[in-house]
């Protein structure tokens, strides 16, 4: 019959041989006392090879002196130790082989002397999920930077060919065409606008996917930005005798935190889509409403809806739900950009449709305070005056792309008293700088022999050119490049393709 402490170790042995994990039990001198079955199973030594053996023979041999640390350190102040804390282990099998471990460490009072516990885990299995994990996403993001930057590259190289599509076609407006002539260059300019667009919408959606899309959340009147968005559409509508209302309750007054700019883009976005999808006659309501501490701004159509199965992909880049076999233009990535936006702005677009009746897509932001006003809107300066002086101007123009030169000339014979002088190289243009001094530089950033960045640091530089405007025209149209080379001294930041009424009037305001 077994006396009460011959029951307690019956019991003791019993649990550390059921025990899932190898349990070693060792005395403060590093000692092994005990082990179960898993311990043998996992170190491959036998149970009498272990016990008496100093718990070192389980440690490789590279790590032998900090697992001595660790054990003189734990045993001085012994105390239970969970298992997963965040330590990279590893243990030595009798081969010689290694296993990465978790280990937990509990002291054992005994009466007479202290014992520790370890726990010992094998990891194997985690350690390489979690490796393939790292992997895959070290290879997700490789792959996304690529395509980021891929299509960065590619927006900056067709940028520079569409300046002179856009260009020429904004001074060929300028002149007395025939209706015929007139109806073809309103379709030369019209897709090379949607040419552009399609850019802009692709560099967004890269910059919003890095977290690198700027936005200047302010507070912003809800009413007006809605009413603005629908006189800018009333045309578009009338077209297809689309009905557009609005609904708007308990916004007057009312302010949502937002980017101005980016707000009525999503706007616009989603009112013309309403347009473009609707059926003739059909209708578009903007509706608004208040919800907690949530302004919701939704579009309902009365089109051809989404079907259920299609609902999932509203805002997925490139997916036109297949529109793309319709007669309505578009790229697919509308709807995907404005979700972005929103989000970026700290709110959601959700979208609802029933296929044949039509669909709802609802904005909701955060409400806020009306903004305290301190002064005129600087942005309510005058225009610059058209150069009256009888004293000829100089514009240098520093380009390497011979349709570009040729634009600026076109565009710079519509003011007589210019005089453009004009370089391909970078050198050659400083040279020119230090002796006409010109009254204007534009100067391109990507240039054979110096970079447009290294050209303005050197005009900066130099007392004789120091104190002459430079404008930066590029087709890099990113908004850290457009930072930091006015933060660098550069008067203006143009991308191609140029607006050549922001160009003309930054050449009159530099008249002398």
């Amino acid at each position: 019959m077994l006396t009460g402490r011959g029951q307690s170790e019956n019991l003791f042995a019993g649990l550390l041989e059921s025990a899932p994990d190898a349990i070693v039990i060792v005395g403060v001198d590093g000692q092994i006392v005990l082990v179960n079955a898993q311990c043998e199973a996992l170190f491959g030594y036998r149970r009498e090879e272990m016990i008496g053996s100093q718990v070192e023979m389980l440690v490789p041999e590279r790590l032998l002196n900090i697992h001595r640390g660790h054990r003189d350190t734990y045993t001085s102040d012994p105390h239970p130790r969970a298992m997963g804390i965040g330590l990279a282990l590893t243990a030595r099998r009798k081969d010689g082989s290694e296993v990465p471990v978790e280990i937990s460490l509990s002291p054992l009072e005994t009466g007479s002397e202290l014992l520790i516990s370890a726990a010992v885990r094998d990891v194997t299995e985690r350690r390489r999920i979690q490796d393939e994990l790292e992997r895959a996403k070290a290879e997700a993001e490789n792959a996304n930077h690529a395509k980021n930057d891929f299509l960065s590259r590619m927006s900056h190289e067709l940028r520079t060919p569409l300046n002179a599509v856009l260009g020429f076609g904004q001074l060929l407006e300028l002149d007395a065409l025939t209706p015929s002539q007139d109806e073809s260059l309103h379709q030369i300019m019209k897709a090379g606008r949607h040419l552009l667009d399609l850019i802009d919408e692709v560099l967004d959606i890269t910059r919003i996917e890095a977290g690198k899309l700027p936005v200047s959340n302010e507070p912003v009147p809800v009413n007006p930005a809605l009413i603005e968005a629908l006189d800018l559409m009333r045309p578009s509508a009338s077209e297809k005798t689309i009905a557009l209302s609005t609904e708007l309750t308990n916004t007057e007054g009312r302010y949502v935190m937002a980017d101005r700019q980016r707000l009525r883009q999503v706007l616009l976005n989603l009112l013309s889509n309403a347009i473009k999808y609707n059926r003739t006659g059909g209708s578009v309501t903007l509706t608004t409403g208040v919800m907690g501490d949530l302004v919701t701004i939704a579009v309902t159509d009365s089109g051809r809806g989404i079907s259920r199965e299609h609902i999932d992909r509203v805002f997925q880049p490139f997916d036109r739900l297949g529109a793309e076999a319709s007669d309505v233009e578009g790229t697919g990535l509308g709807l995907a950009l404005s979700h972005g936006l929103i989000d970026t702005m700290g709110g959601k677009l959700t979208a609802l449709s029933t296929a044949g009746v039509g669909s709802v897509f609802t904005i909701s932001l955060l409400a806020v305070d009306a903004p305290r006003l301190v002064g005129e809107d600087a942005a309510r300066s005058a225009a610059p005056a058209l150069v009256t002086s009888e004293k000829l101007m100089t514009v240098l123009y520093i380009e390497d792309n011979l349709s570009n030169l040729r634009l600026i000339e076109r565009a710079l014979e519509l003011r007589p008293g210019v005089r453009l002088l004009s370089a391909m190289q970078a050198k050659l243009g400083l040279e020119l700088a230090r002796q006409h001094r010109p009254d204007l530089v534009l100067l391109d950033l990507h240039l054979p022999d110096l970079s447009g960045e290294e050209a303005l640091r050197i005009l900066q530089s130099e007392p004789e050119t120091a104190e002459i405007p430079v404008v930066i025209v590029t087709a890099d149209a990113t908004p850290t490049q457009m930072h930091k080379l006015l933060a660098a001294g550069a008067t203006d930041y143009l991308t191609k393709p140029l607006d050549i009424g922001r160009l003309l009037a930054l050449v009159d305001a530099s008249a002398p």
